[in-house]
């Protein structure tokens, strides 16, 4: 698991917060099921952990 800075931008709002995911895809895809349909960048932050 690694700590991704994500950027969620809605229609009307732009959220930025931390997530803890196994890939960048399952912290967008997290994204996309808690703001619905959004844009998202989710960019490692740090080392990758093992």
């Amino acid at each position: 698991m690694s700590t991704y800075a994500v950027i969620v931008r809605t229609q009307t709002e732009r959220f930025e917060y931390a997530a803890i995911a196994a890939s960048s895809g399952d912290a967008i895809q997290a994204a996309i099921d808690r703001f619905g349909v959004c844009g998202v960048t989710a960019k490692l932050k740090g080392k990758p952990q093992c």
